[in-house]
């Protein structure tokens, strides 16, 4: 099944891979401006809409605008709709987007900045929930509780009902918030309790994550959720338990600035730090249960397939990889030229239909061919039953030929053994530059 994801850089360029060629790209900027500074991407998600039957993602500028644009077959976009924030000029030090996340049904947006004002963006009712400009009302309302140091990362759940926030310095703890009451506190988390040395560290939150939908959290999509802290600690908090974190666990030496959670696997997740650590956390055990490897230099964002078993990563060193989830191989890389700022997967309605629909049919098959398997085993025995059993003949062999012949299957046992570890160690790695023709023909 083919597979591409779409990633960001700091040129305000968006860049296409796919599977079928080696995740190679094609390569569209929106915008003339002449400052590319302000066309910097700083986040990107993505979502399915029904109504319109396509993918939407949905951007971010470092200039004030949220744009949504509209996948298209070869890696060629449209824009659909453009919303600029009524913010401050941006300037070196400011973030006009520290999150930005689309609803379950691709009808809402959710963009916060640094300074606590969140806008929600809806399609109206009278629009047939397609995003034109005339049918899409804006909501704006301003996070009450926040202190010094500002809103570093803001993350809404799936349903668009909460909105977990949070900074840097006293009071800047995770909290959570309702949407629909514009910005009502629902949940605060408590501090961590002092060290042996009877001190508390100021809260710092680089990153955070909700759980998607599952066993796990009984179907709630805004009680599980995941921090990353710049103080190099990784954090799982239930609002159902308690209001401090239910795991927590030392991670490298850097700080933490992506986390997300496995879609295959729900007691795994994997994390990303300034230096280019990145691994995979069993949340049974509250271990790392191994490393993905290849990154050199800052990640800025680690992305789960919603579907697959797969991992895409992107940072300071211009490459995105894709990973097995399981196996933490890399299946393919491709050489950007930029500083990469952020991924998503393009993930269909139509293909998570269709992994349901081969899962049910492969459960199935093996449920039938293990039925057969039985009968023909039983009529195997029903017909040996019947033949007479022929006596074997006795054959005197030497303890020293015996020797040699067991000597000679053990050989090819551990031959046969080392051939499998060769082909499972054989990985192909795609390195492809990004930069195709496709810019010489424009």
């Amino acid at each position: 099944m083919e597979t591409s994801l779409l990633c960001g850089d700091e040129l305000g360029y968006l860049r296409y891979a796919s599977s079928t060629n080696a995740y190679a790209s094609v390569l569209h900027r929106f915008g003339s401006e002449s400052n590319k500074k302000d066309l910097s991407v700083l986040k990107l998600c993505s979502s399915f809409n029904r109504q319109m039957e396509c993918n939407l993602y949905a951007l971010a500028r470092k200039k004030g605008s949220i744009e949504i644009v509209r996948a298209g077959g070869g890696g060629f976009f449209s824009n659909v709709f453009e919303y600029h924030q009524k913010t401050k000029a941006p300037s070196s030090s400011s973030n006009p987007c520290v999150g930005l996340d689309f609803a379950e049904d691709g009808t809402q947006i959710t963009a916060t900045d640094d300074e606590g004002t969140v806008t929600v963006l809806r399609v109206k009712q009278d629009s047939n929930g397609t995003w034109k400009t005339d049918g899409v009302g804006a909501t704006v309302f301003q996070l009450k509780d926040v202190r010094e140091g500002g809103v570093l990362c803001a993350r809404a759940s799936k349903d668009g009902t909460r909105l977990l926030y949070g900074g840097k310095g006293q009071g800047n703890d995770v909290k959570m918030v309702d949407i629909e009451h514009e910005g009502k506190l629902v949940w605060k988390a408590k501090p961590p309790p002092v060290n042996w040395l009877n001190y508390r560290a100021p809260p710092w939150v680089k990153c955070a994550r909700f759980k998607e939908r599952g066993e796990a959290n009984g179907g709630n999509a805004s009680c599980v959720f995941a921090v990353g802290t710049g103080e190099k600690k990784v954090r799982l908090y239930d609002t159902r338990v308690n209001k401090r974190a239910t795991m927590e666990m030392e991670y490298g030496e850097a700080a933490v600035n992506s986390v997300t959670f496995s879609s295959v696997d729900e007691h795994r997740m994997f994390a990303a730090d300034s230096r280019g650590k990145c691994c995979a956390i069993d949340l049974r055990t509250s271990k790392v249960c191994g490393a993905i490897r290849g990154n050199s230099g800052s990640v800025r964002e680690i992305e789960a397939h919603p579907t697959l078993d797969l991992v895409a990563t992107v940072g300071l060193d211009r490459y995105v990889r894709v990973y097995n989830g399981s196996n933490r191989k890399c299946l393919g890389a491709a050489y950007a030229k930029q500083n990469l700022t952020c991924v998503a997967w393009d993930a269909f309605e139509e293909d998570r239909n269709r992994n349901r629909k081969t899962k049910k049919k492969n459960r199935n098959n093996d449920d039938d061919d293990d039925d057969n398997d039985d009968d023909d085993d039983d009529n195997d025995d029903d017909h040996v039953g019947n033949l007479p059993k022929k006596r074997k003949k006795k054959t005197k062999k030497s303890k020293s030929f015996e020797e040699d012949d067991n000597d000679d299957d053990t050989s090819l046992v551990i031959k046969k053994k080392k051939k499998k570890k060769k082909k499972n160690e054989d990985v192909i790695v795609n390195y492809v530059d990004f930069d195709s023709d496709y810019e010489e023909e424009e």
